[in-house]
């Protein structure tokens, strides 16, 4: 079986988001067990392009990187106050409601990655939120206090083993 890895945009916290990510993270894995993820890894899925052969064809990079670019969007705040999970699989902190500028970013860099071929994954909705867990045990989704994130910069991440590989990078500007 050859190697793959996901491709995808995401918000990544500043330091100190991420502490605040990463304390709540421990939190819900002491009360539901599991699989911690990595604070270093902690990220908000933008939008999941594919899991792709490892290296990583350069013209699909190349695509991404011209759709990113497209993208004209004043920053904004987001508010991560739920915790949630997905089926018995994922344990997640994210967005009770979707901002309609964190929707509007989603859905302008799909259009954009699908204008360049870039394989976009299909979904049903998209539902903004940070992974903290793999296969928790005793999940028991809840409000959280809110935890404010300004979105400033959106980027390009392929998954790697310690932490991911940020393969581009893109202030976000009206």
């Amino acid at each position: 079986m050859s190697a793959t890895r996901n491709l995808f945009f995401a918000l990544a916290p500043d330091p100190a988001l991420r502490r605040a990510l990463a304390e709540h993270a421990a939190r819900l894995h002491a009360e539901w067990g599991g699989r911690a993820v990595a604070p270093a890894k902690l990220h908000m899925t933008l939008l999941f392009l594919d899991a792709l052969p490892d290296p990583l064809p350069a013209d699909i990079v190349v695509a991404a990187r011209d759709a990113a670019d497209t993208i004209a969007q004043a920053p904004f705040d987001v508010f991560v106050d739920r915790a949630d999970r997905f089926g018995r699989r994922v344990g997640w902190l994210g967005c009770s409601q979707v901002p309609a500028t964190l929707q509007s970013l989603h859905d302008a860099l799909a259009e954009a990655a699908r204008a360049r071929d870039v394989p976009v994954r299909r979904e049903d909705r998209y539902v903004p939120h940070v992974t903290t867990m793999r296969d928790p045990r005793r999940a028991e989704p809840h409000a959280i206090e809110p935890l404010r994130w300004h979105v400033a910069h959106f980027e390009l991440m392929a998954s790697a083993q310690d932490a991911y590989e940020v393969l581009g990078s893109w202030p976000l500007r009206a």
